[in-house]
């Protein structure tokens, strides 16, 4: 566990606040004021966390002995520009401490995703690769797709980076080894075969199709497949498929042949030998004007479970080495690596990720760079894919800047736009309201930043119709700027994208006024007989029909249909919430948890209002006298 935070000032400025001795610390450089405090940071674990004049934190670091790691940045000659600058700018230092440098590691990852400093290296694309899980918490166990943490009892096989890949295995695992992927409430109250019984995908042990015996035989199957041992496998179904055959049971024959027919798809598109090197990630840099591809390639047990470009966010000046080593620590944060990883540059620089991955996975972690053979080959592959990938971000990114200028150029703004925000809402006749917003930064849409308002209708005459655009618009954009005048939210957007008509632009237009903000605005709307093809906006009192031939107008549809899809989504998701309404909410007594354990134990709200009382008594969770409340609540008359 992390320790609490410590603030070193004696006489520095802290969280923009000065204190007596301000003035003093305002002539300091920011290498004299590291040097000053370096000499009171313990020899301990623990993160830093670097801050300028204001309070803002401009880089995050991890350490084994903070004392020792923090003077480090004292010589400026040894470091990057990237921290050169960062140090320039440093007014004091924040630390805490920690255990171990692993959970150093942990807390830092943890830290730069949150604060996203200026001057850290950032993985966009932070979020958990599925696994694939054998599910041993039930007799006849059951395969699924899984992401968290391993807390369910069974075998997990990935990460598999591509979540189609996982998805494209996992249906391919079910029609070669007929395993159930269904919940064990759903299995325990099965009376006759599901439909992937019919279609070959499952060989519906909930209705006793298959022994237990047998069943565990096909799990043991699929296990060793998903460990690399296929030819034995797929030996074993040749096999059955010919005595099949020879005691003329061709329907089962041809049910095996189908199965065998799965199996060799998983492996035409995963399976590749790299010797000695079953259980291997490859990753390799590339970074042109300022901007980097890191592109990965993953096998685990001789199959290819993905291949995933990233583009981590850092300033120009970073230098290959320091943006590598700080993906990997963040990408293997909160995943457990392999044993060998191969990339594109000289190994001495990973020491340190080797040292610390060791520690905390338990078991020696290589980082190789091959100069020669099949590794290098892959590695080469890496090379070009990372290149082409980072070619084709930096096109893309050429003509999303000329489409802001051109944005620009229309609003007659000063200053190059840096933050879009486009709006939307939807509903069904007042019900399920709710607005939408998205963000559009200078790279491309910033899902991480879109939002979803629920209308309140708290402004609203309760005699007026709640199916009122003008309305939800209203309520929508001023609880959205109303906090960029309380400081709640210092982001200000420079464009405001609304999905609407004139009228639309009159609301959004009184509410910016409202505010006193200077942003500028555009309401688009469809053309003539809804044509989608000649769109309408309005903007500074002008109106333009859009021309597809223009990268202007096609940048201004895009926006207002990713709102729109947004919009869409959002409701339907909220739709669903509400419109289900469970019996368990007139239920006293009744939690989420208490209402999971009677759902697996009964499968569904008949079979539980069918039940005898003596079946709830035997409920692990339940006590008698709830027993007696739940039988009484469906037998009341």
């Amino acid at each position: 566990m992390a320790k609490e935070k410590k603030y070193i000032n004696s006489g520095f400025v802290k969280n923009g606040q000065n204190n007596k001795n301000t003035n003093y610390s305002g002539n300091l450089s920011g290498i004299e004021i590291i040097r000053f405090i370096a000499k009171k940071l313990p020899a301990k674990p623990g993160i830093y966390q670097m801050e300028n004049n204001d309070g803002e934190i401009l880089y995050i670091g991890k350490a084994k002995n903070l004392a020792k790691r923090v003077v480090n940045y004292s010589n400026i000659s040894n470091l990057t520009r990237r921290l050169q600058r960062m140090v320039f700018q440093t007014k004091n230092v924040n630390f805490t401490l920690t255990n171990t440098e692993t959970e150093a590691l942990l807390l830092e990852c943890s830290l730069i995703k949150r604060y996203r400093p200026k001057y850290n290296i950032i993985l966009r694309d932070d979020k958990s690769f599925p696994y694939i899980l054998i599910n041993k918490e039930h007799k006849f166990a059951r395969i699924q797709k899984y992401r968290g943490p391993k807390k369910i009892k069974g075998n997990y096989y990935g990460p598999f980076v591509s979540p189609s890949i996982a998805d494209s295995t996992l249906l391919s695992l079910q029609k070669t080894f007929l395993l159930r992927s269904c919940s064990d409430g759903t299995f325990s109250n099965r009376s006759r075969p599901c439909l992937l019984y019919d279609i070959k995908r499952c060989s519906a042990p909930c209705v006793k199709k298959i022994t237990e015996n047998e069943y565990n035989e096909n799990i043991i199957d699929a296990k060793k497949f998903l460990s690399g041992n296929s030819k034995n496998v797929k030996k074993k179904l040749i096999r059955l498929m010919n005595i099949a055959s020879s005691t003329q049971a061709y329907e089962e024959s041809a049910r095996i042949r189908d199965r065998i027919k799965s199996l060799d798809q998983i492996q035409k598109y995963q399976f590749v030998y790299i010797k000695d090197l079953r259980n291997t990630d490859i990753f390799s840099i590339k970074i042109i004007d300022g901007k980097s591809c890191i592109f990965g390639m993953f096998y685990r047990n001789g199959s290819n479970y993905g291949n995933k470009a990233f583009y981590p966010y850092h300033s120009e000046n970073s230098e290959a080495e320091e943006v590598l080593e700080s993906f990997l620590f963040q990408f293997y944060s909160n995943m457990e690596p392999p044993h060998r990883i191969i990339i594109n540059l000289k190994r001495n620089y990973f020491k340190n990720f080797e040292d610390i991955m060791s520690k905390k996975s338990g078991k020696k972690i290589l980082v190789i760079n091959p100069k020669i053979g099949e590794k290098h080959k892959h590695i080469q592959l890496a090379e070009k894919n990372a290149l082409e990938s980072l070619k084709r971000r930096n096109i893309n990114l050429e003509s999303h800047y000329r489409s802001l200028n051109s944005l620009r150029s229309i609003l007659k703004l000063k200053e190059f736009p840096k933050r879009i925000e486009a709006f939307d809402n939807s509903h069904i006749f007042g019900k399920f309201s709710l607005g939408v917003m998205i963000v559009v930064n200078q790279e491309g849409f910033e899902n991480r930043s879109y939002r979803k308002f629920n209308i309140k209708y708290d402004k609203l005459n309760i005699k007026h119709s709640k199916s009122n655009d003008y309305y939800m618009l209203e309520e929508v954009l001023t609880r959205r700027l109303k906090r960029v005048n309380s400081q709640e939210d210092s982001i200000c957007p420079e464009i405001i994208i609304i999905d609407g008509g004139k009228g639309h632009l009159s609301i959004a237009k009184k509410i910016i006024n409202k505010f006193k903000l200077n942003i500028g605005l555009i309401a688009i709307a469809k053309g003539k007989d809804r044509n989608s093809g000649r769109d309408i906006i309005f903007y500074n009192d002008k109106t333009k029909v859009l021309d597809k031939r223009e990268d202007v107008s096609n940048f201004i549809q895009i926006i207002r249909d990713e709102s729109h899809r947004f919009a869409i989504y959002s409701h339907r998701k909220k739709r669903g919430k509400e419109m289900v309404k469970s019996v368990f909410d007139d239920m006293t007594g009744i939690g989420p948890k208490r209402k999971n354990i009677l759902l697996n134990h009964f499968g569904t709200v008949k079979n539980m209002s069918n039940a005898k009382v003596e079946e709830f008594y035997n409920i692990k969770g339940i006590n008698k006298n709830l027993a007696d409340y739940i039988y009484g609540f469906f037998n009341s008359h």
